[in-house]
């Protein structure tokens, strides 16, 4: 975040640490491990993967700590401002990259590290590329991955409590309602630990009645400190993965984007819009961390969407806090005993935990959906492919008959959304490019001019906060000299093009007289000449 953005931006009143605060450093070592807690059953993934390509006990302990250490670098890296987008998104291994490393298994754990790092280095490409191609990946579709994360994890969820419905069910309630009750009408710390009290109580209520398996025994007999082993690392490469895995890492990319957005969302209570840079360098760190993962022999990390809903419901959101996660990650890779405590957490707790996250996650999503100003179009983009990810959680039996190539592309609620809402949008997106051409002068006033554009750009649904940029400009850019004006909107970029014809007196972007708030209103200004001494004013703003 800019020197400027953080001067204009505003505190949300129920924030206890704000983005730039520093907790004491109990408090970012108690926050770190509620986090912790709260993704560590997620690791369960690493272990998945691992098994399916047949990989021992030895190798995999030694992935589960490296996933850790890697998840570590993961989550400082993206709260530095330096070098991500400064919020604080912990990583997590994720479902989205699990599908494609699924059916890559069957070619050993070779061939899931190798395409783990090919999508970690896709997906920094697809970060510095995002700008141009930005009209394809619109906030509604940034902000439908958000709810469907949240759909997705709440179903997850929901199953992870039906494994065991007789003895699970109480220790879910239990943990579900701690969290909830106490991120509502909590204060103080119990509100700041409030999904680390649930999920601890629910694990006490589990061992109490007899459902924790044997967790402790098995913790017991563990090492309790050992450095990890990298014999089993090694890399193989198949063209005939490489789409799978590539729209993995662009639905990941969509993920962190929604992240980073929610975050900025969360910390600002005067946003309107996306900060691209925010999200270009989240996404950058999101494919070091999943390269890395390749590079480790793991599968692949993205942002955690849940731990993002957790910070909203604690009101707690500090940078600080990333740096004291990636701490609590790197105790606890050197710790296999401990870790193992954790990913053995029971079922009915881990549900209820994630119950409670994804409450908080889809209420982001539909926040950031009310921010769009919609038409039918964008209706379109959002309903259609929300009903296909609905029924991938349902497990609907269309689904399951799609041919066997498309089946890696709908292994996941959020991968055939996102694919769905791609081609819908790419689909209403051809030809939808509006243009407008004014001529100005002829007798009417400047304020016509600026009724017109109004009115013009509400019937185009251009963003209200675009739309004041805009009427900013105008109001001080025209004069006598301006003979045309253009408009052109192609559903995320406004384009202004104001033609001003040759006079007397100096040219008003030499002077500066014309510019002084265009140039902080607009995203990019750009002054031409053109033949006979006219000039234009190209001025650009992002939706």
């Amino acid at each position: 975040m800019s020197a400027t953005e953080a001067r204009l931006s505003r505190r949300p009143p129920g924030l206890l640490y704000g983005l730039d605060d520093v907790p004491p450093w109990p408090v970012q070592v108690m926050l770190g491990l509620q986090h912790f807690v709260v993704l560590a059953p997620q690791l369960a993934l690493a272990v998945l993967v691992a098994r399916a390509t047949g990989a021992g006990p030895e190798t995999i302990a030694a992935t589960l700590s490296l996933s850790l250490i890697i998840l570590a670098v993961s989550s400082a890296l993206q709260s530095w401002t330096r070098t991500g987008s400064g919020f604080f998104i912990p990583g997590c291994n994720s479902a989205v990259y699990a599908g494609g490393s699924l059916v890559a298994a069957s070619g050993g754990l070779a061939l899931v590290s190798g395409m783990t790092l090919f999508a970690g280095v896709f997906q920094i490409f697809f970060a510095h590329v995002l700008v141009r191609i930005r009209r394809f990946f619109p906030i509604e579709i940034v902000a439908l991955s958000v709810v469907i994360v949240g759909f997705e994890l709440g179903a997850i969820g929901l199953q992870r409590i039906g494994a065991d419905p007789a003895g699970g069910l109480p220790v879910a309630a239990l943990t579900l309602f701690l969290s909830v009750a106490l991120g509502v009408y909590g204060r103080g710390p119990l509100r700041l630990y409030c999904a680390l009290i649930g999920m601890v109580a629910g694990y006490l209520a589990s061992i109490q009645a007899g459902t924790a398996g044997d967790a402790l025994s098995r913790v017991l007999s563990g090492p309790v400190l050992a450095l990890p082993s990298i014999a089993h690392v090694g890399f193989a490469f198949d063209l005939a993965y490489a789409p799978v895995f590539v729209f993995a890492a662009v639905a990941a990319s969509l993920k962190t984007m929604g992240a980073v957005v929610t975050s900025d969302r969360i910390n600002d209570a005067s946003w309107v819009r996306p900060n691209i840079a925010l999200v270009r360098k989240g996404i950058v760190v999101d494919g070091i961390a999943t390269a890395l993962s390749g590079l480790a022999g793991t599968c692949g990390t993205n942002s955690s969407t849940n731990s993002v809903g957790v910070s909203q419901a604690s009101g707690a959101t500090s940078r600080r806090i990333g740096y004291a996660l990636a701490g609590w990650m790197l105790l606890f890779a050197l710790s296999p005993a401990f870790t193992l405590l954790v990913t053995m957490m029971p079922d009915a707790v881990v549900g209820g935990g994630l119950v409670f996250s994804a409450c908080m996650v889809t209420v982001n999503g539909l926040q950031l959906l009310s921010s769009v100003t919609m038409d039918m179009r964008r209706a379109g983009v959002i309903a259609f492919p929300l009903l296909l990810a609905v029924a991938s959680v349902g497990k609907s039996p269309l689904l399951a008959a799609m041919p066997s190539w498309l089946q890696p592309f709908l292994a996941s609620p959020l991968g055939i959304g996102v694919l769905a809402a791609l081609a819908v949008n790419a689909f209403f997106s051809m030809g939808a490019a509006r243009r407008k051409e004014l001529a100005l002068g002829g007798g009417a006033s400047h304020g016509e001019h600026l009724t017109l554009v109004r009115a013009v750009l509400a019937d185009w649904n251009v963003a209200h906060n675009v739309m004041g940029r805009v009427m900013l400009t105008l109001r001080e850019v025209l004069d006598a000299r301006c003979s045309s004006m253009k408009l052109k909107f192609d559903g995320t970029t406004l384009r202004l093009d104001i033609t001003r014809e040759p006079g007397a007196g100096p040219d008003t972007h030499e002077t500066g007289q014309h510019g002084f708030f265009t140039a902080r209103v607009s995203d990019k200004l750009v002054w031409r000449r053109r033949s006979g001494g006219r000039q234009v004013l190209s001025a650009y703003y992002e939706q």
